[in-house]
Formats: C-alpha cells, sequence, structure tokens
C-alpha cells in the first residue's frame, strides 16, 4: 500500500481557568483510509473540522496524538528530524495561504532556486520555464517580493515549488479557491498529466468538489 493511515487522532488539552481540570478537545478522531500509487483522494469538511491540521500530519509538520501514517509501508510519525527532512522531496504540502508559507524577504526567483539548493538538485531552467507558462505566469515576476504577488499568482508559485521536486505524494489545500474556473481546469489538467508522467498521488483539501469529482478515486470527510 502506497498511504495508508490508521485510527490516527489529533488533540488539544486546556484549561478554561487555571483552578480547573485540564479538558481534552479533539481536532478528529480515529481517522482512517489507504490510497494506491497514482490514486487521489478528495478531503472535504467544514472550517475548523480539521483537514489542514491532517495535511500537516501527513507532511510531519505537526505531531498526531496517535495511530500511524504508513507510506511506502514505514511509519513517518515515527522518523527522526533528519529522515523526515529527506523524505519531503517525496511528500509536500501546497499551503491554502501561499503568501504565509513563502518568505516575505526573499524574491521569487531567489525562492525557486533556494528548491534546488535545499535538496541538492541541479536547477533545470527549461523545465521551471515551461512551468511558468503553463500556469500563465510571467517571467517579470522574477524579481518581485511575495507581497507583491496577488493570491493566485502566490498559489502557483507554490505549486511550481513542490512540482520541481517530482513527489510522490502532493497535498493541495484549496489549490484552486483563489483561480478563475478556465485557469482552474487547465491547472488540473496539467497536474493530471503530471501524474501519469511521474506517477505521483493527490490529495485535495476543497470545497469545490464538484470540479474535482474527476480527477479523485475517494472521497472522505471530516
Amino acid at each position: 500500500m502506497f498511504l495508508e493511515v490508521k485510527n490516527l487522532s489529533k488533540s488539544y488539552k486546556f484549561k478554561k481557568h487555571w483552578y480547573l481540570k485540564e479538558e481534552e478537545i479533539f481536532v478528529f478522531k480515529n481517522v482512517s483510509f489507504s490510497l494506491n500509487q497514482n490514486e487521489n483522494l478528495l478531503l472535504c469538511g467544514e472550517s475548523g473540522s480539521g483537514k489542514s491540521t491532517l495535511a500537516k500530519i501527513l507532511c510531519m509538520l505537526e505531531c498526531a496524538n496517535t495511530g500511524e501514517v504508513l507510506f511506502e509501508n514505514e511509519n513517518i510519525l515515527n522518523l527522526d528530524f533528519n529522515a523526515q527532512r529527506k523524505l519531503r522531496q517525496k511528500i509536500q504540502y501546497i499551503f491554502q495561504d501561499q503568501k504565509l508559507a513563502l518568505n516575505p524577504y526573499k524574491s521569487v526567483k531567489k525562492l525557486l532556486l533556494d528548491v534546488y539548493e535545499n535538496f541538492k538538485l541541479k536547477p533545470d531552467f527549461e523545465e521551471l520555464f515551461k512551468l511558468f507558462d503553463v500556469f500563465e505566469l510571467e517571467k517579470d515576476i522574477l524579481n518581485l517580493k511575495p507581497s507583491k504577488l496577488s493570491g493566485g499568482q502566490s498559489q502557483r508559485l507554490g505549486l511550481i515549488r513542490a512540482l520541481l521536486l517530482k513527489p510522490k505524494l502532493l497535498i493541495l489545500d484549496e489549490i484552486i479557491a483563489a483561480l478563475d474556473i478556465t485557469t482552474a481546469c487547465k491547472i488540473l489538467n496539467y497536474l493530471y498529466a503530471f501524474q501519469k508522467k511521474y506517477d505521483v498521488t493527490y490529495i485535495f483539501i476543497s470545497h469545490q468538489e464538484k470540479i474535482l469529482q474527476d480527477i479523485c478515486h475517494k472521497k472522505i470527510f471530516l
């Protein structure tokens, strides 16, 4: 099995007042699902149901309280920091608000070059500019800082940075929410072609079920 999530739970403990007993609030409880390679999942739920928290756990950015995440038959939650860092080339997460995920002090060009440097990859500018064309980004944004980009531009930049790594699992949090329908369809068509070429599996977090129903094989609600 490519990805198997077993009885995953996430909770937080807090006190309403210092003299009261600690209470435990569950974000989600006993979540289980599995995916084969090249299968796509649509993750749905109301705001605050824990979709993004689940995504961060799958990407090793947050810890679960209980449960397992088996990626290629290995429980990634038990790996040490260095092992998890190496695995992040294979598992990528596109945040819902990419502006918060991008270093505000670096230019777009530096943010892209960092991808190659961080994972010791040789820059492939032909591939990079092909992605710019596919996602309809102008090359003159290369010298801009993230604060000068629109929400849609930031989202597409984040997607390009992830695709440069050719991940095996890509989690996309509301990736098309800030895009018009024409651009959204173009990106989904490219993601479909990218999947066929590189055997990537997608997990979409989205409220836009209708536009994603044809590309997703499974759907779960939190």
